[in-house]
């Protein structure tokens, strides 16, 4: 018997010991876990770009164990664990920690934590509320409302509040926090918004995940001080306000936009996303659509209906946007950047317009619609892919104003005035005022000025084709200081009427073109050189009577053989061949290239007066 009872305290000795290490293992394992998911909400905080984000917005997990159940009924709701109490269908949480609800109620979510921090996760919860919001966050840290996995969740209020005085306006959303909110997690959330606002913050709004759908009378989300966009799908219907709003005006660093990630489909009453200060936009799929969009003839000209709207500066890096607006597509009230994207503009008045300085350093835009397509004090294309269509001027560099409303092509009164404002002969031309292209493709059709400058033209490198008006009213080009023409692709057709050229203190060759009538569109214009080879082909998309041409192959001192109609099997972008095969056209004449700028009728007698010895020009006398 000592024996075996020796033998039985060997065993369990060991097997004391292996349960202390077992205890110690999970310990350890709880800890990795904890570490690990730090490291993740880190990098995932370091990878997005301009929101302001904590590594416990990205925390979607929570411990069931440890958290606060509420099974929400109408008759009396189920509470399991501490911080929460019902009285009168409302749901009140006094302190911090996780919450997890479940379940539907007529009634209301109200958080009222101090200054503690109130982890809220729904899981298929539905909540109504018809006299106030459905969940009302009058004071905490901060909430962080996860959706979990899977679930299901609404909210909703009524079209009228009871408030406890006159004079109480908040809560006025469905949603509404006094205090910074955030919402993450993989479930979904379905607002609607009845009474006013979908989701409100009066701090700071972030969201980090989850798919949200908003439909709301006044804004779908807004957040006051900010609102931080890391990733999740929305879907933002307002009936009279914007889709996402950022407020604050009195302080310089706050009432701004930042999305770092995204799919956004809006329609929206009015803005599709405003911010009061900036906006910044490092990669989304966002849709827009405006009011009616860009052929709505019944809007109010006083109210405001841009798609991405900032007081301040507004920066895209990348991503995809179809914006259908019936104001700007795009308007900052100081400068607009672009560094990238796929962008498709239709817009009752501008495509894109900067108060201050505009500048495109990449990207595929085509604004398919406007009545002035890209537009700012300055504006500087460095790269891209640029199509413009536009009732009046398709490129246009002026002073700029707020443009907010006004009737000139709805709304270009306040927008650089009204068709044919900016460069006029002998006007004499402002220096801060400029359209630069350093390269990329640029496409204008415009039936006002094609290029509007109230300053200068300047282009070193890439295409720009421009198909100006077919009245003499406009003209393909217009600038009231010079046109430095120094490198790249240059073809610009148009009425007679205004004609202008490049400057001739350009350093690239041009050739400016008056014909004795006009040309039907689609005539094929053709310059060769003294070999027999295509300097340029180009096909003009209207009936025109002057064309301009300027091209690295065109040489001072040499020949030129230029021939109209016929056929060209090259490969054609624009109107301009590439790759050119022209052939069975009719030569007209054999022109000399005899100084920078060379003005020919169509015969090759040149015509008297251009450019007035290099200034802002106009058409020569006829």
């Amino acid at each position: 018997m000592k024996f075996g009872l020796t033998m039985v305290m060997i065993v369990l000795i060991p097997l004391v010991g292996c349960k202390k290490e077992t205890s110690n293992t999970l310990k350890a394992t709880s800890e990795s876990t904890e570490q690990i998911l730090a490291v993740k909400t880190a990098k995932k905080t370091e990878e997005n770009k301009y929101g302001d984000y904590n590594n416990d917005d990205f925390v979607e997990t929570y411990d069931e164990t440890t958290a606060t159940k509420i099974t929400l009924k109408d008759a009396g709701s189920t509470i399991d664990g501490s911080g929460v109490s019902e009285k009168n269908n409302t749901i009140s949480i006094t302190a911090g920690g996780t919450y997890i609800l479940t379940g539907n109620y007529k009634g209301q979510i109200k958080i009222n934590a101090n200054n503690e921090t109130v982890h809220l996760v729904l899981k298929d919860v539905s909540i109504s509320n018809d006299s106030a919001s459905a969940i009302y966050v009058e004071q905490a840290k901060k909430v962080i409302t996860t959706l979990a996995e899977g679930s299901k969740n609404s909210l909703s209020d009524g079209t009228d509040y009871v408030f406890a005085s006159a004079d109480q306006t908040e809560p006025d959303a469905t949603f509404f926090s006094k205090d910074d909110l955030t919402i993450n997690g993989t479930g979904t959330l379905e607002i609607i918004g009845n009474y006013s606002n979908g989701i409100r913050s009066k701090d700071d709004l972030i969201i980090t995940n989850g798919t949200i759908n908003v439909t709301a009378k006044n804004n779908a989300l807004k957040g006051k001080d900010s609102i931080s966009i890391a990733e999740g799908i929305f879907s933002l219907k307002t009936v009279e306000g914007d889709g996402m709003q950022a407020n604050n005006s009195t302080d310089v660093n706050k009432g701004w936009i930042a999305i770092d990630g995204g799919t956004f489909t809006i329609q929206s009453g009015n803005d599709g996303i405003q911010a009061e200060t900036n906006l910044s936009i490092a990669k989304a799929d966002i849709n827009i659509q405006t009011a009616k969009g860009y052929d709505d003839q019944s809007i109010d000209t006083t109210a405001s209906y841009k798609g991405l709207k900032a007081s301040g500066n507004i920066i895209i890096d990348d991503g995809s946007f179809d914006l259908n607006t019936a104001d700007d597509s795009i308007h900052a009230n100081a400068a607009v950047t672009i560094n990238d994207g796929t962008f498709s503009l239709a817009s009752v008045d501008d495509g894109i317009h900067a108060n201050t300085d505009l500048l495109i350093n990449k990207g595929k835009i085509n604004v398919n619609h406007s009545y002035e397509g890209l537009e700012g004090s300055t504006v500087t294309i460095n790269d891209g892919d640029i199509s413009v269509q536009s009732t009046d001027d398709g490129i246009n560099a002026a002073n700029g104003s707020s443009g907010e409303s006004g009737q000139d092509g709805q709304f270009g009164a306040d927008s650089f005035g009204g068709p044919n404002e900016g460069g006029k002969p002998g006007a004499g031309g402002d220096s801060t005022k400029f359209i630069e292209i350093h390269g990329g493709t640029v496409y204008v059709n415009a039936d006002g000025d094609g290029i509007d400058s109230n300053g200068d033209v300047r282009m070193t490198a890439g295409t720009l084709i421009v198909n100006g008006p077919t009245d003499n009213g406009n003209g393909a080009l217009d600038y009231d200081g010079t046109f430095s023409m120094e490198g790249g692709v240059f073809a610009a057709s148009g009425s007679s009427g205004m004609a202008m050229s490049v400057s001739d203190s350009s350093s690239q060759p041009a050739l400016s073109l008056y014909f004795d009538e006009s040309n039907k569109a689609g005539t094929l214009i053709n310059l060769k050189n003294s070999s027999g080879k295509t300097i340029l082909s180009f096909a003009p998309a209207k009936e025109f009577s002057h064309v301009t041409i300027s091209s690295p192959d065109l040489k001072v001192g040499e020949t030129v053989t230029l021939s109209t109609g016929g056929q060209d099997t090259g490969t054609e972008k624009n109107g301009l061949y590439s790759n050119s095969n022209y052939s069975k056209g009719t030569e007209l004449a054999k022109i000399t290239i005899e100084d920078t700028l060379t003005s020919v009728d169509q015969s090759g007698a040149k015509v008297n007066g251009s450019q007035m010895g290099g200034g802002p020009g106009g058409q020569p006398p006829r």
